[in-house]
């Protein structure tokens, strides 16, 4: 054999290797979300949405994206919505459909080092914490504790696992987290410190696309439908667990 063959079959072989698919397909609607694949939340809205598009009689996927790119992705309509925003999204971004039926509540909650008193309300939070992180992307965490600047001090961080660990080295005093975030990796991270009572609850959307803005009223009737038929209550009693 030519010496050269290897190479010239190494190039035939790139070349004939179909390209990656995009995002957003003729029969699979691709819906984007924040959370991370190992979260309780993202194994709850992978099962709900199944659930959901198959009422409509659609094919429906879900991937983990970075907050800022799966924003930008459905600006441009590489994907056709988001699950997991809350309802303040919207007032963001008006041109986005919401399904109006919430696919799950999600409860925040404060961790602190052990031997430090629980924290079990916002207005202790302020009290007894000056730093604190959450996890980055959370624009209710944002919100809320930037208006309490200076008093407390904020820090994003990657993950919920990383939000632990800023406690746990004490580098921050706080973590602001929520149940859903929960990974098997934060979870064995949540004895080595103390978590106070819940904090609040939130409800989580799906937001559409300007080209699939049509769909939110098939999607909100199939989301009441599900609910009334005790979906929400079955997947919450199997993925969440109460930290």
């Amino acid at each position: 054999m030519p010496r050269c063959w290897p190479a010239l079959l190494a190039i035939a072989l790139v070349l004939s290797a179909p390209s990656p698919a995009s995002a957003q397909g003729p029969d699979t609607l691709i819906f984007g979300t924040t959370h991370e694949v190992d979260s309780i939340i993202y194994a709850y809205a992978t099962e709900y949405l199944q659930h959901l598009c198959a009422e409509v009689r659609q094919r429906c996927l879900l991937q983990s994206l970075p907050g800022r790119r799966s924003s930008a992705m459905l600006a441009d309509g590489s994907i056709a919505g988001e699950m997991g925003r809350v309802i303040e999204y919207g007032q963001k971004n008006p041109a986005y459909r919401r399904v109006e039926e919430p696919f799950v509540t999600s409860r925040s909650y404060v961790f602190t080092r052990a031997g430090q008193p629980d924290i079990n309300s916002w207005e202790e939070l302020e009290r007894k914490a000056r730093t604190v992180s959450y996890k980055r992307g959370i624009f209710i965490y944002q919100r809320r504790l930037e208006a309490l600047r200076p008093q407390l001090q904020p820090h994003d961080v990657q993950s919920v696992p990383a939000c632990l660990q800023m406690v746990l080295n004490g580098r921050d005093e706080a973590c602001l987290f929520d149940d859903g975030s929960l990974s098997e990796a934060s979870k064995a991270l949540l004895p080595q410190g103390r978590t106070g009572r819940q904090l609040d609850e939130f409800n989580l959307y799906i937001y559409l696309g300007r080209d699939h803005g049509a769909l939110a009223q098939a999607l909100t009737d199939a989301g009441r439908r599900l609910a009334a038929q005790g979906l929400k209550a079955r997947l919450h009693r199997k993925y969440f667990i109460s930290p």
